[in-house]
This record gives structure tokens, C-alpha cells and sequence, in this order.
């Protein structure tokens, strides 16, 4: 069927269709539910372009934070202010148990990118999570030191990236200790959307994620294969 014999909204909604194509980039970093880049609640090596400011917001189902027993979410602010540096600065809520009130758990995080990929040469960063948080080391839920090896690799019209990392126990209950890994696939013809699996040293994670007008970003996951979970954030280049 030509376009012109289409009916008007049919007509427009492929206009939309080709649109948000048009201004999205195919290989789309993703941010976390820990607001750092990476995949789904694991770290990747890419890094988000120089000059790039996001905040957003997760909801956090309480397999994230097992001893709270509750249901929970979290907002961040994060910076990506040198090619190679990226710095977050993340609240979670949570439920004072002496009083049943909420109050915010404020910490730091911070990347360092190692080595960019080029050729055969994955890229590679170092991280660590949560450096510093205000309600003491004993609640430091998404601690991390890490190191995380990222490649993508072309087929035809779909990229396909691989990450695999390392993740010490340095930090009082580290989120990854061991080995971590997965896998995000990205199709030309839909170049908004990016599929994703990983592995969080707990368990296997699947979801993806959507980036609109090149700024309003979500994420949807299936958590450990047990709980929905996802966020949203925005965008902007400084």
C-alpha cells in the first residue's frame, strides 16, 4: 500500500516511527538502576559523552536491599564531565525503623575509564560505588570496586556488546564480588530500543531499555527473574 492511500493516523504514527529513529543513536549507553552507566543493574565500560548531565529515578523492588524487607527507590544526579571521568551522586529512600518515618541514604560514586575501545581492544573502567555513605558502612547497599571490560561488534545491521568484569570485596557488602557479565543488542532498524541480559553475581537480569527525543530515557527489567522493576531518566549535553 502507498503512503498516500494511508489513513491519516496510520500517517502519523510513522511519521512518529521514523522520527524518534532519526534522532537516536543506535548503540545506546544505558544507566542503571544504580544511576551509573552500564547495563541493567550491572557496570559496563562505556562511558556517556563528554559533557553529559542525567538525573533520574528508580523503583527499587526489595530484592535490591534484602535485610530492609520492604519496597523502595532511589533519584540520582550523575556527570559525565571529561571523556574519561564519570561521577554520580545518588539518594535512596529508606524506612527509619525506630520511628517508621523515610529518610534519604546519600552516597557517591565514581568511573574511571582505563583504556577507550578501539579495533580489536575492548574498552576497559574502573569504578567504585557508593564511597561515601551518610547512613554508615553498614547500609552501603550498592557498594562496588570493580573493573569491567566492554566490546561491540557489527553484524550486518545489529551491534551486539559484550561486558564482562570483576568486582572485589573491598567495600563492606559489595553488590558484585566475583565475576559479572552480559550482553546488550541493538538493531538499526529500531534504533531506540536496546535489549539487554546480564548477570549481577546474584542472579540473571533481563529488560531493556528506551531512549525518546534523544533525551527521556527508560528502563524495564525482570530482576533476578523474580521482580519488575525500572526507571526513568533525562538527559542533557552541558
Amino acid at each position: 500500500m502507498h503512503a498516500s492511500s494511508l489513513p491519516y493516523g496510520m500517517k502519523m504514527k510513522r511519521y512518529l516511527f521514523v522520527f524518534i529513529i532519526s534522532v537516536s543513536p543506535l548503540i545506546l549507553k544505558s544507566q542503571t538502576l544504580n544511576g551509573m552507566s552500564g547495563l541493567l543493574n550491572i557496570p559496563s565500560a562505556d562511558m556517556q559523552a563528554d559533557g553529559t548531565f542525567i538525573m533520574g529515578a528508580n523503583y527499587l523492588p526489595e530484592i535490591n536491599q534484602p535485610t530492609l524487607g520492604y519496597n523502595t527507590g532511589n533519584y540520582y544526579f550523575n556527570l559525565t564531565f571529561l571523556p574519561f571521568l564519570e561521577v554520580a551522586y545518588k539518594l535512596t529512600i529508606l524506612k527509619m525503623e525506630q520511628t517508621g518515618t523515610y529518610n534519604q541514604d546519600r552516597s557517591f560514586s565514581v568511573r574511571l575509564r582505563l583504556l577507550k575501545e578501539k579495533g580489536c581492544l575492548p574498552s576497559a573502567t574502573i569504578g567504585v560505588h557508593d564511597i561515601y555513605s551518610s547512613s554508615g558502612k553498614n547500609v552501603q547497599y550498592f557498594s562496588a570496586t570493580y573493573i569491567v571490560f566492554t566490546k561491540h561488534f557489527n553484524l550486518k545491521r545489529t551491534v551486539i556488546g559484550v561486558t564482562s568484569g570483576y568486582g572485589t570485596d573491598k567495600l563492606v557488602k559489595s553488590q558484585f564480588v566475583g565475576l559479572f557479565g552480559g550482553l546488550s543488542l541493538a538493531h538499526s532498524d529500531f534504533k531506540p530500543l536496546t535489549l539487554m541480559a546480564d548477570y549481577d553475581c546474584k542472579g540473571i537480569n533481563l529488560g531493556g531499555s528506551l531512549l525518546l527525543f534523544n533525551h527521556l530515557y527508560l528502563l524495564s527489567m525482570y530482576q533476578h527473574l523474580k521482580y519488575f522493576t525500572g526507571g526513568i531518566a533525562y538527559r542533557i549535553y552541558l
